[in-house]
């Protein structure tokens, strides 16, 4: 199944780009995706009516620096034999009057839940979850832009205290035993020099 989607962004192409690909946007926006270590993570979806949690890893290669970059989602059924693949594919380019176009085309692929329910409900269920991708893309990019009150005047800044910095128990141990040890040889040797002394 492939599902295509143009979404108009208030945004310029590299602010759109920089959040989605560098600072790893796209992850942290897609709706049901719960991720851990490595890659690996699970995502939720709601296919044919039923709620369905896949277990896998997320991929993202970057076909074009700031315009092209494909991300590949691929997990095995938490409660079942199925798999599921999905690659999303995305171009970012400024839009005409201003903005940006961001085209997203999504490949589905698998067998088991998703495949039971069969192309309509893949698409629907691919439907609402770029959806609401987008809406939290809008929402997440029209907090950024939206301007920052200034903080109400507080008096003088607070007096900061500098501390020497705080030594390991270890290196204080050895710094203490070092003089010590400093002290006992000057102890020693103004010993040898006074029995010396009296010698003469």
């Amino acid at each position: 199944m492939t599902y295509i989607e143009e979404i108009r962004l208030a945004a310029a192409p590299e602010r759109v780009w920089s959040l989605l690909v560098l600072e790893g946007g796209a992850a942290e926006l897609l709706p049901g995706l719960r991720r851990s270590e490595a890659g690996r993570g699970t995502v939720r979806a709601t296919i044919g009516g039923h709620a369905v949690t896949y277990r896998g890893y997320g991929r993202q290669h970057i076909e074009e620096p700031g315009k092209r970059v494909t991300w590949t989602l691929s997990g095995r059924e938490v409660r079942g034999e199925g798999r599921a693949h999905v690659e999303v594919r995305a171009r970012v380019r400024e839009a005409p009057d201003g903005g940006s176009d961001l085209r997203l085309t999504v490949l589905v692929d698998g067998r088991g839940r998703i495949d039971e329910a069969g192309a309509a409900a893949q698409e629907r269920a691919v439907s609402q979850g770029v959806a609401r991708f987008r809406r939290a893309l809008e929402t997440r990019l029209r907090q950024e832009s939206a301007p920052v009150a200034a903080a109400p005047a507080a008096g003088p800044p607070p007096q900061l205290e500098i501390l020497p910095p705080v030594q390991p128990r270890a290196q204080l141990r050895d710094r203490r035993l070092a003089g010590a040890l400093g002290l006992a040889a000057l102890a020693a040797s103004a010993w040898v020099a006074w029995r010396y002394l009296r010698r003469r």
